[in-house]
C-alpha cells in the first residue's frame, strides 16, 4: 500500500465456524431491520395520507425549465410493463443497448453499457465524443436511462455524444475470475470498499470506454452521488494521474463527499451509532442487506415493489416526487434499477462513525446544521475531520499534476449530502480551482438528492449546463445569487434561511426567490 487511497490486500475475517455463526445472526438481524423499516415506511405513508401531508409529496405541473419543456417519457407508456430488462426501455426510445463484460485488475467482472443509435453506421458512431455516466450507491446504469426521453442519457445521445454507462462490482450478480463457489458468503469476495471502486472499477471502466474510441483520447465523466465520490477519491490518488489526464471535464451530480443533516435522523443515525460488533450482528461481513436484492428479483415487476420503493424513499430519506412527473409507471421503472448488491465494508464508509476516514466521520454536529454553519469556513461547532479522506480545511489536489475541470451540481433541498460544504472547500482551500475557469457550482432550486437524475425537467437545469460547458453553447438561464458562508453568519440570517428550507419541504410553492446570500454561485432557475 503506497497511500491511503490504494486498497489494502484482501483477507478472510473468520474461520469457517465463526463465519457461519455470523451469517445466521446477520440473516436474522437483517430480516428484522428490513421488516421494521418496511412497516415504518407503510405507516408513515398512511400518516401522510390521513393528515393530508401527502399532497406536498405529489408531482407538480412543470411548464418549462430554462426553456426546456418536459416530454412524455415514452411514446406509449400505457402499453409498457415494468421489467428488469434494461434494453426494453432503450428500445422503447428507438435506441439500442450494447453490453460488455470487463475485468478489473483484482478480478471482478463488471458490466459496461453503451447507448447506440441503430440507424448510424460504425463510422458515424466512432466519430461521437465519449461521455461516461457513473451511478450512485445501491444503483446502476439504469438510473440514467429509465426516465426515458427526459433522461440525461437520452439527451446526451441527442446532442451527439457516444454515451457509456458504468456499473460497479457486484451489480445484480456476484461474479469473479478466480473466487469460486457461493460468492454471496465469501468474505474475501466482499472485502472491498470505496478505495477499491475508485482505484480499480472506475479506471477500468474509463480505460475500456476509450479502448473502443480509437479517434478519442479523452472522455467527459458524470457521477451521481457515489459516482461523484468515487471520482473525487480517484482524483485524490496521484498514482492515477494517467487516468485523470483522460477526462475532459467532470460533472458531479450531488456528489456524496460530505454528509447532510439527514445523517442526524432516523435509521441513518441508528446504524451510524452501532459498534463494530453491532454491525457484525446486523449485517455480517458480506453483502449488505442481501435480502433487498432478493425481494427485487421476486416482486420487482409487480405493483407492490413500486409502492414500497416510493414509501421507503420518502420515509428513509425525506425525498418527495414533486419533480418526477405524473406518470407513476415511470417511477416504477426507475425504482427497479436500485438495491444492487454492495458490501458491508462499503456501507461502513458511509454510515459507521467508527470508520474515521469515511463519510460519517465528516458529519458536523447537529447544532452546526441548525445554525447554518455546516458550510462555514470558521464555525464554532466545527468537528475535527483531519483523519478523513476529505478533511475540510486541507487541500486535496495540491500535488496533482492534472487538475480535472469540473462542474458541481447540487439540489437546494438535498439533505442527504452537503453540496455547499463541498463547494466552500473548493472555493477556499483549492487555489488551483478558480470559479468561472476550471470549476463551476450550480444549485438547482427545489431539487432533492434523486432529482438530479430523475427529475422531469433535469435537461433544462443540468443537461443544458453540461452542453454549455462542453460545446460553448449558450442557453438562457434565469439566475439568482446564493451566498456561501465564509464566516459565521448572524443568527437571524441563519434562522431565516433554515425556516425557508424547512418550509420548502412542506410548501415549495410558497418559497420566494429571496435567499440569504455571500459567495455568489450559479443557481439554475
Amino acid at each position: 500500500m503506497t497511500n491511503q487511497f490504494t486498497p489494502d490486500e484482501k483477507r478472510a475475517y473468520h474461520n469457517a465456524f465463526t463465519k457461519w455463526v455470523c451469517i445466521v445472526f446477520s440473516w436474522f438481524g437483517s430480516f428484522m431491520f428490513v421488516s421494521v423499516l418496511t412497516n415504518g415506511a407503510v405507516f408513515y405513508h398512511w400518516y401522510h395520507k390521513i393528515t393530508g401531508k401527502e399532497r406536498f409529496n405529489e408531482p407538480i405541473d412543470i411548464d418549462s425549465a430554462n426553456g426546456y419543456k418536459p416530454r412524455p417519457a415514452y411514446e406509449d407508456t400505457s402499453s409498457m410493463k415494468p421489467t428488469t430488462d434494461l434494453r426494453y426501455y432503450v428500445l422503447a426510445m428507438k435506441l439500442d443497448l450494447e453490453e460488455y463484460k470487463i475485468t478489473t485488475p483484482d478480478g471482478y467482472i463488471l458490466t459496461l453499457h453503451r447507448l447506440i443509435d441503430p440507424q448510424e453506421s460504425v463510422v458515424q458512431r466512432n466519430a461521437r465524443k465519449p461521455f461516461l455516466l457513473q451511478h450512485g450507491l445501491l444503483s446502476c446504469s439504469g438510473s440514467y436511462i429509465t426516465s426515458g426521453r427526459n433522461s440525461l442519457a437520452y439527451y446526451l445521445v441527442e446532442q451527439g455524444y457516444d454515451v457509456w454507462l458504468g456499473n460497479n462490482r457486484s451489480w445484480f450478480e456476484a461474479v469473479h475470475t478466480f473466487y469460486e463457489g457461493n460468492l454471496y458468503n465469501n468474505e474475501q469476495y466482499w472485502d472491498w470498499g470505496m478505495t477499491d471502486l475508485a482505484y480499480y472499477d472506475l479506471p477500468t471502466i474509463i480505460e475500456n470506454v476509450l479502448l473502443h474510441k480509437p479517434n478519442h483520447d479523452k472522455l467527459a465523466l458524470a457521477g451521481h452521488s457515489q459516482g461523484g465520490l468515487q471520482s473525487f477519491i480517484m482524483f485524490r490518488n496521484e498514482e492515477l494521474s494517467h487516468v485523470h489526464a483522460k477526462i475532459e471535464c467532470f460533472f458531479a451530480l450531488a456528489p456524496a463527499v460530505y454528509p447532510g443533516v439527514q445523517f442526524h435522523k432516523g435509521f441513518l443515525k441508528f446504524i451510524g451509532n452501532r459498534s463494530k460488533f453491532g454491525w457484525l450482528m446486523l449485517f455480517g461481513t458480506c453483502a449488505f442487506l442481501r435480502n433487498l436484492c432478493y425481494i427485487r428479483i421476486k416482486i420487482g415487476e409487480t405493483w407492490l415493489f413500486g409502492r414500497l420503493s416510493y414509501y421507503m424513499f420518502k420515509y428513509l430519506f425525506g425525498w418527495n416526487a414533486r419533480n418526477w412527473g405524473k406518470d407513476k409507471k415511470v417511477w416504477h421503472f426507475c425504482f427497479l434499477f436500485n438495491v444492487t448488491y454492495v458490501s458491508v465494508k462499503l456501507m461502513q464508509y458511509y454510515c459507521a462513525k467508527f470508520f474515521d476516514k469515511g463519510f460519517a466521520a465528516t458529519l458536523q454536529p447537529k447544532k452546526s446544521y441548525e445554525k447554518g454553519e455546516n458550510h462555514a469556513v470558521n464555525s464554532q461547532y466545527e468537528k475535527d475531520d483531519s483523519k478523513a479522506f476529505f478533511p475540510f480545511k486541507q487541500p486535496w489536489f495540491a500535488n496533482n499534476s492534472v487538475k480535472v475541470p469540473m462542474v458541481i451540481f447540487t439540489g437546494e433541498i438535498d439533505f442527504l449530502v452537503d453540496g455547499r460544504r463541498l463547494f466552500t472547500h473548493m472555493q477556499n482551500f483549492e487555489p488551483d480551482y478558480v470559479p468561472g475557469e476550471n470549476i463551476d457550482y450550480v444549485e438547482v432550486p427545489m431539487y432533492n438528492h434523486l432529482d438530479v437524475i430523475w427529475a422531469e425537467d433535469l435537461i433544462g437545469h443540468i443537461g443544458y449546463r453540461i452542453i454549455e460547458r462542453l460545446q460553448g453553447a449558450s442557453f438562457k438561464h434565469e439566475e439568482k445569487e446564493v451566498k456561501m458562508y465564509e464566516s459565521v453568519s448572524p443568527e437571524s440570517e441563519v434562522v431565516e434561511k433554515q425556516e425557508l428550507l424547512g418550509l420548502a419541504k412542506e410548501r415549495p410553492d410558497l418559497i420566494s426567490d429571496e435567499m440569504p446570500s455571500a459567495i455568489p454561485v450559479s443557481v439554475s432557475a
